[in-house]
């Protein structure tokens, strides 16, 4: 046997077991004895049943330190992943883990909150990652078959997983994949494909995919998974981005010269740096309103842009931090937009609400705001 050529520790320990224990321990000794045809210590085969789960033991360990530093070791992962294309196990395993968190936690489904977060493209991707991840499993007979029966809503429906065929079962698996995704292609009224973060997690950490192989079958869809993660980040954290706490200096974005206010009738955007790494957006709405309006953080500035470019006159928006209605008066068609943070609403033309659209169009397409909003979208993941 390949571990009995290792060589024993020199480190002495005392352990105390209870009977049940040390007469397994006093069985697995013989057998050792049998198998070398030498005599095997007590001492020996304790050391070997800790050997023979050695790599387990190191994974649960680094998964529970990167875990209680969570925030470093997220943007670890992060620049370890955009320089070498590689992760440990235990690294996966955390990225699972916060994936869960921002697939299931604080879901967004309109009409109750828009926009849908997470998408029905971030969930296509998900899916289609626990899928490779499953077809990758080192065990065909899965344990976890049940599970991710269940929790991809094979439980409300009329198939049963057969007990005595792992054949069938990984069958009834990969059709209720398929299902959900099925479910999931309609743009309009899709449905969520039950706690597909759930099942993610459980197949990264609990289906024995080697990392490197791990590395091979989710690069893919990392863009989504981090965006994922991310989001889990800020919703575990205080609504905390995935940000190093290093010297101010160090950050990019102290370089970048942001552009000119822009302008159109008496419409004005202009831009700021906030903080350490924030980029704040100015609306001033003109001289006869004499209002003006500071979107500071990104979470709002994502959805401010999600309500423009996707908002219907047909219905309202109802957002975290904004709310938008058209008014059912006969005549011109007017459009409020009440800003929940400052408890302040503010009315719009048809022509305003156009000319804003423009602007904001103009603003995205300037390549220094471009750079700084893709690095905030990678601090924050998945908003708006």
């Amino acid at each position: 046997m390949p571990i009995l050529s290792k060589k024993p520790r020199h480190e002495v320990i005392s352990i105390r077991l209870n009977e049940d224990r040390l007469k397994l321990l006093e069985r697995y000794q013989r057998s050792l004895t049998d198998q070398t045809g030498r005599d095997v210590s007590l001492a020996e085969a304790a050391f070997l049943v800790i050997e023979d789960r050695a790599v387990d033991m190191d994974r649960e360990a680094s998964r529970h330190e990167m875990l209680r530093t969570p925030t470093a070791s997220l943007y670890g992962i992060r620049k370890k992943w955009e320089s070498r294309h590689t992760l440990s196990a235990a690294e996966w395993d955390v990225l699972a883990h916060y994936v869960q968190a921002g697939t299931e936690e604080e879901t967004q489904e309109p009409p109750e909150l828009s926009p849908a977060i997470p998408s029905r493209e971030s969930y296509l991707t998900l899916l289609a990652a626990f899928e490779a991840v499953y077809i990758s499993r080192k065990n065909r007979a899965s344990k976890r078959a049940w599970y991710y029966f269940g929790n991809l809503g094979g439980g409300s429906t009329d198939v049963k997983l057969p007990d005595d065929d792992a054949e069938r079962r990984d069958q009834t698996i990969l059709k209720q994949i398929a299902i959900r995704r099925d479910l999931l292609n309609p743009t309009e009224k899709w449905e969520r494909p039950g706690t597909i973060g759930q099942c993610f997690l459980m197949a990264v950490r609990d289906e024995g995919v080697e990392s490197t192989r791990l590395d091979q079958v989710l690069a893919p869809y990392w863009s989504t998974l981090w965006g994922l993660a991310a989001r889990g980040h800020w919703v575990r954290h205080d609504r905390q981005p995935v940000r190093p706490g290093g010297p101010i200096e160090d950050d990019f974005r102290n370089r970048i010269i942001l552009p000119e206010p822009l302008k159109s009738g008496e419409l004005e955007i202009s831009f700021t740096g906030i903080g350490r790494a924030e980029l704040g957006v100015r609306i001033d709405f003109g001289p006869v309103r004499r209002v003006s309006y500071l979107i500071a953080r990104y979470p709002n500035l994502a959805e401010f842009r999600a309500m423009l470019e996707e908002w219907s006159a047909k219905r309202s928006w109802n957002g975290r931090h904004f709310l938008m209605t058209r008014a059912k008066e006969k005549g011109p068609a007017k459009f409020t937009v009440w800003l929940r943070q400052s408890n302040v609403d503010v009315e719009f033309t048809e022509k305003e609400w156009d000319a804003l659209r423009e602007l904001f169009q103009k603003a995205w397409a300037v390549p220094e705001v471009q750079r700084w909003l893709r690095e905030l979208q990678l601090e924050y993941g998945e908003q708006g």
